[in-house]
This record gives structure tokens, C-alpha cells and sequence, in this order.
């Protein structure tokens, strides 16, 4: 296996079984349950349970307006950047957009002003409906609740979340920065190049988006974690946060399924706290089951947003397993593999056109076609409209079925994204060549014919 991946289960008050698989990077080295792992969204239920732990110390009230918190805080609408609540950012229903989030996954900022510089960056944004109205999952709603999380304590969002939670978890192979993860065996990204799996130890670190994925944790450090969150906020005699407190973390408000970086799930009759994350090079989900007194966690590091279903997928299997479910039949999404086949055959598709374009031209040099105005339309017309689309499906509606930009779809998904942008700009140049070869030719065509003609 081209990749690696560590499992915890966590059964009361204990860790009940961990153990690594496949390799952490190129060089072979196994996967132990103490390699660090980027987590993705997981993470946020980190920073939700950091501004519960400030509500409880007086420091933030749920339902206040971001501004009291933040007073510069925007959106490109006045009067709902004055009504947001801190509480609409951890139940996603803010209406910030997810596009947004997920483009600022692409920005290497390594600042101290990496977050509020994100948070800044709202004050353009359109929102999808009126704040507390509609569920919309977006990164900036967590990027906001770090950049609280810094302006009510004066800390840094990785300082308070290393002293907060790091710590009194016993957390000893749990970073916010990758550089402090890389020196204890961070486990490198592998990225999907045509079906292969790739080690990419160099991808970029988004220190902006941190409090909304960007966090590093070892599988059994996340047990430590879900063992706080299975039993009322208490890890080995140590509270994080009261009983009271976690309850309202896992409780989503009415007509949604998500509360504050959980999200409930049902597995049959069982009822299930879950949330999944995924980065660029990794993927990992965790589950509570509160009823069944249990909790697991799964760290990969590979990530592929088209032809990784399966494999994000697996946890959930574990799970049915434990539960004495019969596990699904995991199958990749046919209209993602539609896509990816179609845009990887593009290329293709190019050579042909073009091809056929030099044995057409080559029969107009030889005279043995005359321009006129059905083959200016099939020649000419048809083919410069067929390239624009192509371009235009390519460079701007694949990125938006995924709902993230060019920069960002290379990030997650780089051989398909590759192959994307450059058939998109091939298109628009050849086009627009072919164009003026077409009419070059056909125009010397025509008058050498017009001149060998008899004038009667």
C-alpha cells in the first residue's frame, strides 16, 4: 500500500486497541498510532470546544454578535455583519458561503496574521441567505471562531489550543504547526497522480484556515481526545469542560443535523456524534457513540476528492463491525469517475482535432474543396465554438461543481486539475489559431481558384 493509516477505538474510559498500517512516507517507515497526521475538519470540534470553554469562563456569550468580539468584523452585507452570533459560526448557519472556505485552503500564509487576514477577507463576501436561516458548511465560520478565540485571550489560536487542550489531554504528538510535526515524524500527504499514490511531503500549510483544519494529531492522541468527549468533558481525572458544556457541544439546533463541530449520524438505530476531515494528502473521520459507551478514529494520509470514496469511507465500516452491522459495499462515485475519465481524455481528443485539421488543410491547398457558407459554418464557426466550451468547462465549471477554485482543485485533486487547466488554456489557443489557419487557407483557396476560372 502506497499509504498509511492508524485506528483507535476507544471502549469507556479507555483505549482499547490502536495500531498503524502502511507506510508514513517514501522512505518505508511504518505507521505507528504516535505518527502525526493532518486531520482536516475534524479539527473543528477543537475550536468548538475552545469557545465553549471561554463561554464557561465568562469570556464569550454564545448568542452575542461577532462584533462584540471582533469589531472590525464584515461581510459585504452591513446589517447582517451586525447580527451574526458566535453561535450561527459553530452550527454553520451564518450564511457565510462554502466557496470561500475552501479557497482559502490554497493560501500559503505563514503569518501571525494568517487567520485574521482570512477573517479580513469576508468583508467582500456575499452570503447565501440571512444570518440563523440556513445550514451552509464553510470554513470561514471556524477561521472566525479562531480569530475570536485570539482577541478575547490575547493568545494566539495555537497557543491557546496547545495550553487548553494539547496539554491537559497529555496530547504529546498533537501540533498546530508543521514545521513542530515534521521534527516528530509527521506522516507525509500522499496525493492520487493517474491512479497512483504519490508521497508529497512539501504541500502547503494553511495556517490561516488552522482552526478550521489544519491541526496534526497522532491516532492515539485523538483517543485521548474522544475519551474527554465520551465522558462528560473528563480525561484521567482532568476536566476540559463541564458535563453541561459538552451536552450543548452535541446537540444540534432544530432542523439540522449539525451542532458544534459534530454532526449527528444514525447507523441504523444507533445514533452516532461524527464529523470527517480532508486536506490535501489526508483524510481522517472520527465517531462517538454515546449509547454504546464507545468511539473511534481513523488518520490516513492520502486524499482524493474523485476517486477516494472508498477509502474515506472505510471508518464507517469499522464501525458497522463494532456495532454487529453487516458492513456496505463501498463503490466509487460513478459521475466523479465520469469526470475524471472525460477530462483526462481531453488531451486526447486534442490530438485528434488537430489531426484532422492538417489533413484538412492539406486537401484546401491541393483545390480539391471550395469555401462557402455551410463549410465556413462546420469549418470554421463550429470548431471555435467547440473549443471555447471545452475551455469554459474546464477552466470554470469543474472548479465550481467542487466548489473551490483552480489553485485550490490542484491542491486536492492535482493529476485531473493539471490536465484540466492546460486542455482548457490548449483549447482557447488552439482555437483561436485554427481559427486564423482556416481562413488563411480557405481565402488562398478561393482566389487561387477565382483566378483559374474563365471569365466569360
Amino acid at each position: 500500500m502506497g499509504f498509511g493509516a492508524a485506528l483507535v477505538i476507544i471502549q469507556g474510559d479507555q483505549i482499547v486497541h490502536q495500531k498503524g498500517f502502511g507506510v508514513a512516507d517514501a522512505s518505508g517507515r511504518p505507521v505507528t498510532p504516535q505518527t502525526p497526521f493532518f486531520t482536516g475538519s475534524t479539527g473543528k470540534s477543537f475550536t468548538a470546544l475552545a469557545i465553549m470553554q471561554l463561554v464557561e469562563a465568562g469570556k464569550i456569550q454564545l448568542d452575542a454578535p461577532v462584533q462584540t468580539y471582533l469589531p472590525w468584523f464584515r461581510v459585504a452585507d452591513i446589517k447582517a455583519s451586525e447580527v451574526i452570533t458566535v453561535r450561527q459560526l459553530l452550527n454553520m448557519t451564518s450564511g457565510i458561503p462554502k466557496s470561500i472556505g475552501q479557497e482559502q485552503l490554497a493560501i500559503v500564509d505563514l503569518s501571525d496574521l494568517a487567520i485574521e487576514n482570512n477573517v479580513r477577507a469576508l468583508a467582500k463576501i456575499e452570503l447565501i441567505a440571512p444570518p440563523g436561516e440556513q445550514f451552509e458548511y464553510s470554513n470561514a465560520n471556524y477561521v472566525t471562531l479562531g480569530m475570536i478565540i485570539q482577541a478575547v485571550t490575547g493568545q494566539s489560536y495555537e497557543t491557546y489550543i496547545k495550553e487548553h487542550i494539547f496539554q491537559p489531554l497529555d496530547m504529546q504528538n498533537s501540533f498546530a504547526s508543521k514545521t513542530e510535526a515534521q521534527q516528530d515524524g509527521l506522516a507525509a500527504g500522499y496525493q492520487k497522480w493517474f491512479g497512483i499514490p504519490v508521497a508529497s511531503p512539501d504541500l502547503p500549510f494553511s495556517r490561516g484556515s488552522l482552526p478550521a483544519g489544519q491541526l496534526i494529531l497522532s491516532a492515539e492522541d485523538f483517543g485521548h481526545y474522544l475519551i474527554a468527549q465520551l465522558n462528560k468533558g473528563i480525561y484521567q481525572g482532568v476536566s476540559l469542560l463541564s458535563p453541561a458544556g459538552i451536552a450543548e457541544m452535541h446537540q444540534p439546533p432544530v432542523a439540522t443535523s449539525y451542532a458544534m463541530g459534530w454532526e449527528v449520524q444514525h447507523f441504523q438505530n444507533v445514533q452516532v456524534l461524527a464529523h470527517d476531515g480532508a486536506v490535501p494528502g489526508y483524510t481522517t473521520v472520527m465517531f462517538l457513540v454515546p449509547e454504546k459507551n464507545m468511539a473511534i478514529a481513523m488518520v490516513m494520509n492520502t486524499y482524493s476528492p474523485m476517486l477516494g470514496f472508498r477509502i474515506s469511507r472505510l471508518p464507517g465500516n469499522v464501525l458497522r463491525m463494532l456495532l454487529g452491522q453487516v458492513p456496505i459495499q463501498l463503490n466509487e462515485i460513478l459521475f466523479r469517475q465520469i469526470v475524471y475519465v472525460f477530462v483526462i481524455l481531453i488531451p486526447l481528443l486534442h490530438f485528434l482535432a488537430v489531426v484532422m485539421t492538417v489533413r484538412r488543410v492539406r486537401s484546401w491547398r491541393s483545390g480539391a474543396s471550395l469555401s462557402s457558407q455551410a463549410q465556413i459554418s462546420r469549418d470554421v464557426a463550429m470548431p471555435l465554438i467547440w473549443n471555447a466550451a471545452i475551455a469554459y468547462v474546464l477552466l470554470v465549471t469543474l472548479p465550481k461543481a467542487f466548489e473551490v477554485d483552480i489553485s485550490t482543485m490542484i491542491l486536492l485533486q492535482p493529476d485531473v486539475s493539471w490536465v484540466a487547466v492546460a486542455s482548457g488554456v490548449f483549447a482557447m489557443v488552439w482555437g483561436l489559431l485554427r481559427t486564423g489557419i482556416v481562413i488563411a487557407v480557405m481565402s488562398k483557396s478561393r482566389f487561387r481558384l477565382s483566378w483559374k476560372l474563365p471569365n466569360f
